[in-house]
C-alpha cells in the first residue's frame, strides 16, 4: 500500500503472506543500501510479515525480501521486475504517481437537512400556486 506525504515523501507498506513460511523477513532495497537490518519486517498473528517505510516519493525503487537471513524473494504484487546482476530479478515499488501535486480540493457539500424537514417544505412548495415578484424602485428626488 502507498500513502502520499506531504513534502513529497510517501508511506509504502510492505507484506509477506504466511505462506513465504519463515521466521525472520526484511525488506532490502535501493533506499536502504540493501541493509538487511534497516527494515525487518514485523510478524503479524497469522504468521505474515509487515512494516511501513517513508520514501520519497517521484521515483521507483528496486527491493527484495530476505527471509531467514539466507532467501531472497521477491514481492509477487510488485509494480514491476528488473533483472539484476546476479542473475535474477528485483521486485520495484514505483511512487512515480504519487510526485504529482494532489488534485486541489473539492468544495465542501453543505450539510444535509434532516429529510422529513425537507419533504414538507418541498411539499408545501408544490401546493402554493406560483407568484410573479417584482421588484419595486424608488425614484430619485432632483
Amino acid at each position: 500500500m502507498k500513502f502520499r506525504k506531504p513534502g513529497g515523501r510517501a508511506n509504502v507498506t510492505f507484506t509477506l503472506d504466511p505462506r513465504v513460511d519463515a521466521q525472520t523477513a526484511a525488506v532490502c532495497g535501493e533506499w536502504n543500501d540493501w541493509s538487511p537490518s534497516a527494515d525487518v519486517m514485523r510478524r503479524d498473528v497469522e504468521g505474515g510479515f509487515s512494516v511501513t517505510v517513508e520514501l520519497e516519493a517521484g521515483r521507483a525503487y528496486r527491493f527484495r525480501y530476505l527471509l531467514d537471513g539466507v532467501r531472497w524473494d521477491n514481492d509477487w504484487a510488485a509494480d514491476a521486475y528488473l533483472p539484476n546482476s546476479f542473475g535474477g530479478d528485483d521486485s520495484v515499488v514505483d511512487l512515480t504517481a504519487l510526485a504529482a501535486a494532489p488534485p486541489s480540493a473539492a468544495k465542501k457539500a453543505p450539510a444535509k437537512k434532516d429529510a422529513a424537514k425537507t419533504t414538507r417544505k418541498a411539499a408545501a412548495t408544490a401546493a402554493k400556486p406560483a407568484r410573479k415578484t417584482t421588484k419595486k424602485t424608488k425614484k430619485k428626488k432632483k
